[in-house]
């Protein structure tokens, strides 16, 4: 009996410690990043970006792997790996539509020949995917050649040749293996283009810009016997870019008046003594050269981090938007765990604390998604390690472009990384369906559901 009491007794001490247990401990409904991304419908068509590459470094070989090129890596289905290496499973395992003749292979003889009807299948892509505009490579400046009133030659030669300026000069090339007769220009139809960025060599131009050597009192260049200061070859060189572009039709404006410019590097490296008189001098110079107001686009200087940290170079110069960088782009492995979730969060901290910070709160935010990312074709096996593989996935392309319209801004600007990003798998171009892990048109069928009404 004795016995039976004191089973009973500790039964019930036991059940009242586990029910204390259960109550007073953490739960998971409780995290913060515990919750679903909705589906936003689509009310009000996005406008809509995306990065184009030239894809030549896809030949490239990957770090530490001379037996490879990125183009194997990129291409090569399981049974060719295993026979020549372990990568199988990590792979993408995918044709571009547009390579499958094996355009981009280090054998494949000149590109020249294929690349107007080659782009324009792109542009026709582009169209498909619902894209209003898209993002070319950067544009930089010869300084030897002028105080920033020279542009790249073949930088500017390949806008000219998106805008349909220059082509074959009359003369039609069969293209039997593109279904087409042949092409003399590159016909953007309703598409439009804009302007990346490259000011380089200006940033870089000895001495380098620094905390110590800031543009206002840095040397510039001299010309002709003239010295040049660093503001004045900034402005000279956004003033060619508006002089040669803008005034296209096809050239992107937001709410049609403003030609959007799109500064993709070192801007985090601009230091100045006051940023915004920079920027305004630039905005100023190209009012004055071309009468357009531009909106200045910066791209991240950084993935992760709050543009607090870059309060004194683009922030409190004012730029009207600060773009994301694709944000699978990183070496932290326990993020990709809840990528949206932690995505999410990311970019609402960023529009609640820096945005309002600086101006007149007009500063918008543009979210960067990407429907992949595999450094693994860029780097080789260095990379596996530390560089989180995000598979190309219907679902999760489609939760991260639900992450995209939860954030956007009042312009409702979304930019895609990208069409065409080969040694990254981040690329929404169709593939070969029954080649490896093909899918066809799926990301340009996504891309339009997201974000166009119809």
């Amino acid at each position: 009996m004795k016995l039976m009491k004191y089973t009973t007794v500790c039964s019930v001490v036991l059940l009242l410690f586990t029910a204390c247990k259960e109550d007073e401990g953490p739960s998971i409904d409780d995290h913060f990043l515990n919750y679903e991304i909705p589906e936003i419908p689509v009310t009000e068509d996005y406008q809509v970006g995306i990065f184009y590459n030239r894809g030549n470094d896809i030949t490239g070989i990957p770090n530490g792997d001379p037996n490879f090129t990125r183009w194997e890596i990129l291409t090569l289905t399981d049974e060719e790996l295993s026979a020549k290496s372990y990568y199988n499973n990590l792979t993408p395992q995918v044709m571009p539509e547009s390579q499958k003749e094996g355009f981009l292979q280090p054998d494949a003889g000149s590109q020249s020949f294929r690349m107007i009807p080659m782009i324009q299948q792109h542009v026709d892509d582009c169209i498909e995917a619902g894209a209003d505009f898209m993002i070319l490579p950067e544009v930089g400046v010869d300084l030897n050649q002028g105080p920033g009133t020279r542009l790249s030659r073949g930088d500017s030669l390949f806008v000219t040749m998106m805008l349909g300026r220059s082509g074959r000069g009359g003369n039609k090339l069969p293209m039997p293996h593109m279904g087409q007769p042949g092409r003399d220009f590159v016909d953007l139809k309703t598409m439009k283009i804009v302007a990346g960025i490259n000011w380089n060599a200006i940033v870089d131009l000895p001495p380098k810009l620094s905390s110590s050597s800031c543009i206002e009192n840095v040397a510039g260049k001299t010309y002709n016997g003239v010295e040049y200061t660093r503001q004045q070859l900034l402005n000279n060189f956004f003033s060619e870019i508006g002089k040669c572009f803008f005034s296209d039709e096809s050239y992107y404006k937001v709410g049609g008046t403003r030609p959007m410019v799109y500064i993709k590097n070192k801007t985090g490296e601009i230091y100045a003594q006051n940023s915004k008189a920079m920027y305004d001098g630039i905005r100023q110079a190209v009012k004055e050269a071309t009468g357009y107001d531009i909106y200045i686009v910066v791209e991240s200087a950084d993935v992760w981090c709050n543009q607090m940290r870059y309060q004194y170079f683009y922030m409190q110069g004012e730029v009207d938007a600060v773009a994301s960088r694709n944000m699978y782009d990183q070496s932290e492995v326990s993020r990709s765990y809840m990528y949206p979730q932690m995505i999410d969060q990311n970019w609402k901290y960023n529009r609640e604390t820096a945005l309002p910070s600086f101006g007149n709160g007009s500063m918008e935010f543009i979210p960067t998604i990407g429907p992949a990312w595999n450094k693994l074709v860029q780097d080789g096996r260095g990379s596996i390690g530390n560089s989180p593989i995000v598979t190309k996935d219907p679902a999760t392309y489609r939760t991260i472009c639900n992450v995209a319209k939860m954030n956007a801004g009042r312009n409702r600007l979304i930019f895609i990384d990208s069409y065409n990003k080969y040694n990254f798998n981040s690329f929404i171009e169709p593939t070969v369906e029954g080649y490896g892990n093909g899918y066809g048109k799926t990301y340009l069928e996504i891309t339009r559901q997201q974000f166009k009404k119809n």
